[in-house]
């Protein structure tokens, strides 16, 4: 046989018989050890028990034979620990390179370039499908720190790749506005104008006046002498502003006798008419003149008692006016219109007059159910969400182009907005809204680290052009000291910039960054890149461990085979 050939062969055997026993029995070989002796002291005695064996049966028992092959297997068993690792780390690292120099050769980016991009993903613990969420304005640089401190670091890169990047910047953040506006309107409609909405309802609330004149034609005398009655004793005993104003409903029950009458009985020498009154628009119109008392009334005991007043002569009209109630009915439904309109663009606010998210709920439901004679549902739920919507545009005029301001006020500091857009709109169109100004937030502080980072470095490259590079640098202790924790935080995002620059600089030409910058900041194939980058992070799928095995086989099978006679 060929000698070498009969040697590979011999290791080979050797090695296939060793890695099952390993296996079987990792502890006997050191595997998995936490102790020095368990990792050092047992696999040497491991090989030095299975060479000296295995030489003895092959050399038919010769003494000299066994303890030459113990000896060499105590030996690579002492020395597996050791090299084995290497062993490892070594394959690894060459396995892990050819799959970072196969990636960036699809790519189309130098090596030095994809390892900057793969180590961001990496440390940013990008997940698939990541990208796909921030929709088609969504880039590479948006997905963590580590990506806007390399977005920074191009940007301050002078080159193609430095244009690339804050032209994207600019022309994104030149679009806000419009996508912001687009995007609500798609999801949430056209916004009305609250006072257009309410001028609406009071020109429908006159229209209903030749109802009321119609009913009053069929109506009989009203007898307003119960309320009388009751207004004269509740003025008895009522005080301040209650009692004045139940006097003043007291007043407009008398009758009041025109000029003519005054006139026609001076000349008949009969007395003046007066008593109550007892036509039904008289009393129609004593019930306006309550609301419009009610409107500016104060205190509890004035609009209790004003409001008690109301319905006394309420009853009155509907036992001597048919069919008033139906036209009251449309009056007071345009009226919660109008009044709904006004609730809606409290809703999204923090103060005290904004209604909790069970409250609104309650109202949502309640408004949608017709009220006294009405005939359907009501339209309450409609101007409720027409007057949110109306606030939500008057935010977005005024705060667009602040997106952070514009997302913590509608989306809010809690979940209580959330839960109040889902009551008006539906959970669908509420996760919309809030998962757009999330997204817009996050676009606006990529734009704010990439420019200030890419800045603040090229103010490091200048001092370092005027002193030579022998300045000792601002660190994170510095950056503490000066500044506090932000201060700290500032400098370290400092240090990453200057070190991914000094990366492309020692590894990447213009080209590669200008595609680099490309990459980062969005194109067809954005979200191929990104996987691709994902892979090269991880590194290949060879697992050191499993090359620690082997090369643990190797020199243990590899010693064993050497050592037989």
């Amino acid at each position: 046989m060929n000698p070498k050939l009969n040697t590979a062969a011999q290791i080979t055997g050797a090695v296939a018989g060793t890695i099952p026993a390993m296996a079987a029995a990792p502890e006997a070989f050191g595997i998995g050890a936490t102790t020095k002796l368990g990792k050092y002291a047992v696999p040497a005695i491991t090989g030095g028990l299975m060479n000296g064996a295995d030489s003895a049966v092959r050399s038919g028992g010769d003494l000299n034979k066994a303890g030459l092959g113990a000896g060499v297997g105590f030996a690579t068993g002492l020395a597996a620990p050791f090299l084995a690792p290497l062993a490892g780390r070594g394959v690894k690292a060459i396995a892990d390179k050819i799959q970072l120099n196969s990636i960036a050769r699809a790519l189309g980016l130098d090596k030095s370039a994809t390892k900057v991009l793969a180590d961001a993903v990496r440390q940013d613990a990008v997940e698939p499908g990541a990208l796909s969420q921030l929709g088609e304005n969504g880039m590479l640089m948006d997905l963590g720190p580590n990506l806007r401190h390399t977005a920074g670091a191009v940007a301050a890169t002078p080159g193609e790749g430095k244009a690339i990047v804050r032209n994207a910047i600019s022309a994104r953040d030149a679009d806000a506005n419009w996508r912001i506006r687009s995007s609500i309107n798609e999801t949430l409609g056209e916004a009305p104008t609250p006072s257009r909405i309410i001028d609406r309802a009071n020109r429908n609330q006159q229209h209903l006046q030749p109802e009321y004149r119609e009913a009053l034609r069929e109506a009989a005398p009203v007898d307003a002498t119960p309320i009388a009655r009751y207004l004269d004793a509740e003025a008895q005993t009522l005080r301040g502003d209650a009692q004045k104003g139940i006097q003043r409903v007291r007043s407009m029950l008398d009758y009041v006798p025109t000029p003519q009458e005054i006139e026609q009985a001076r000349a008949t020498g009969q007395p003046v008419p007066g008593g109550l009154v007892t036509d039904a628009e008289t009393l129609l119109n004593t019930r306006h003149a309550i609301d419009d008392l009610l409107q500016t009334a104060q205190g509890t005991n004035h609009v209790n008692a004003l409001t008690t007043a109301r319905q006394a002569v309420d009853d009155e009209l509907a036992a001597s006016v048919p069919g008033i109630k139906e036209v009251d009915a449309k009056y007071a439904e345009l009226a919660r219109q109008k009044e709904a309109v006004q609730r809606g663009q409290t809703v999204l606010s923090s103060g005290r007059e904004a209604p909790r998210p069970d409250e609104l709920a309650d109202e949502v439901r309640q408004g949608a159910l017709p009220q006294g004679l009405q005939v359907g549902p009501s339209a309450v739920p409609l101007r409720l969400r027409e007057g949110a919507r109306a606030e939500i545009e008057r935010i977005v005029g005024t705060k667009a182009n602040d997106r952070v301001a514009l997302q913590q006020i509608i989306k809010g500091e809690g979940d209580w907005n959330r839960a109040r857009l889902s009551s008006l709109f539906g959970a669908d169109k509420a996760k919309a809204i809030i998962d757009l100004l999330d997204r817009e937030r996050l676009f606006n502080d990529t734009s704010n680290i990439v420019t200030r980072n890419s800045e603040t470095a090229a103010r490091i490259a200048a001092r370092d052009a005027i002193d030579g590079g022998r300045s000792s640098g601002f660190g994170v202790r510095e950056g503490f000291i000066a500044g506090g924790a932000r201060g700290a935080t500032r400098a370290a995002a400092t240090r990453s910039v200057e070190r991914v620059i000094d990366a492309l600089s020692n590894g990447g030409n213009e080209k590669a960054i200008s595609d680099m910058a490309r990459s980062l900041t969005g194109g067809p194939q954005q979200s191929a890149v990104l996987d691709a980058l994902m892979r090269a992070g991880q590194g290949s799928r060879l697992q050191q461990s499993q090359i620690d095995r082997v090369a643990r086989a190797l020199l243990l099978g590899g010693g064993n085979a050497a050592s037989r006679p």
